[in-house]
């Protein structure tokens, strides 16, 4: 390989773990809305996925990752990752188990377990942040309305502040985890902040002392760009708000970089390894390629490339290196309180 894309890079979204579905064995056809029942946990086993990580992370010489659980993935295996490289990988953390056992049947989601059992796994001290999004219940019985969802999102920044760790506030929904039949207002996908960016303002404005990372950016999974523009808004407005930027387009990036109140120092890059986001490619068109499922072909069963396709966007823009190094690994290193090999890396100046 030649030479690194940044100084010191960090991407803040990957996913350590992957779902082993054995569509063959059980004579199922593979679809994304199967996929999605992994979130339930049930007929789906996970497994440590990081060397199979840590080889791409080698080959695109990104130096640390930051490991986000998803989809039935537990805090006990990112721990261990973490515990065996703690060179190159931290994590963040969801209440894993309470979101498992509502998801089952076994128990009823409740607020206060979910409080405590995030409150147990943050004072371990193994964990980095809260995400990926801020935690709900699985099985709603009725749409909540936004007062009643505050109430929740109030009860975990609380708990971010307490620790002084970044918390992930979800933006977008992916196209292809059956589509529109996610639509309806008794799951997961129909929470008002998955649906609006723009409720962010009100967390910002509420905890100015909490850092909150928009994950994806407004940008999960398709060439659609109306989640992007209300991201951009939140954090122009938010001091303490952060876009992840990893599955940003170059066009995408530059319009950010222009922005008085965003520029370099409110992005972080975070590509969503581990997902099931194949790069989608349309010749002529701009963007030409961006990542998202398709349910005409199916979930893949390879790991997609995400770093490659990542790092070459960020690499048309035309800038200042030391503006790419700080969206590359320097904002995350202050965020996530990663330690780089060297003092003065990125970006800084004796009169700020």
């Amino acid at each position: 390989m030649g030479m690194a894309t940044g100084i010191f890079v960090v991407d803040t979204h990957v996913h350590a773990q992957r779902h082993a579905f054995k569509f063959k064995e059980k004579g199922i056809k593979p679809d994304y809305a199967k996929l999605g029942e992994g979130m339930t946990g049930q007929g789906v086993e996970v497994y440590d996925n990081s060397a199979r990580l840590l080889y791409h992370m080698d080959r695109y010489k990104v130096d640390v990752a930051v490991i986000q659980p998803a989809f039935a993935m537990t805090n006990e295996i990112n721990a261990e990752i973490v515990r065996n490289h703690p060179d190159r990988f931290v994590a963040m953390c969801n209440p894993v188990q309470t979101y498992l056992k509502a998801s089952r049947g076994e128990e009823e989601w409740s607020l206060e377990a979910a409080v405590k059992e995030l409150d147990e796994q943050l004072s371990t001290g193994l964990f980095k942040g809260i995400g990926e999004g801020i935690p709900f219940d699985p099985k709603p019985k009725r749409r909540i309305t936004w007062e009643e969802r505050w109430d929740q999102i109030k009860a975990f920044m609380e708990l971010a502040r307490k620790y002084n760790v970044p918390i992930s506030y979800h933006t977008g929904i992916v196209n292809g985890y059956g589509g529109s039949e996610l639509a309806d207002g008794a799951n997961l996908f129909n929470f008002h902040d998955w649906s609006n960016p723009l409720l962010a303002k009100d967390i910002a404005l509420a905890y100015p002392d909490v850092t909150i990372i928009l994950a994806h950016g407004g940008i999960q999974g398709s060439w659609h760009t109306s989640y992007w523009e209300q991201c951009m808004h939140v954090a122009a407005c938010c001091p303490n708000v952060y876009l992840e930027a990893g599955l940003y387009w170059a066009d995408l990036y530059e319009k950010a970089l222009l922005d008085p109140n965003i520029g370099p120092e409110k992005m972080i890059w975070g590509t969503d390894w581990g997902a099931s986001l194949p790069i989608q490619w349309m010749p002529g068109q701009k963007p030409a390629t961006y990542a998202d499922q398709s349910r005409r072909t199916g979930p893949p069963s390879h790991q997609v490339d995400l770093f490659g396709w990542a790092l070459r966007e960020i690499g048309k823009l035309d800038v200042p290196q030391d503006d790419l190094n700080l969206i590359l690994g320097g904002n995350a290193c202050e965020i996530f309180d990663i330690k780089p090999p060297h003092t003065r890396l990125f970006k800084e100046y004796l009169l700020k």
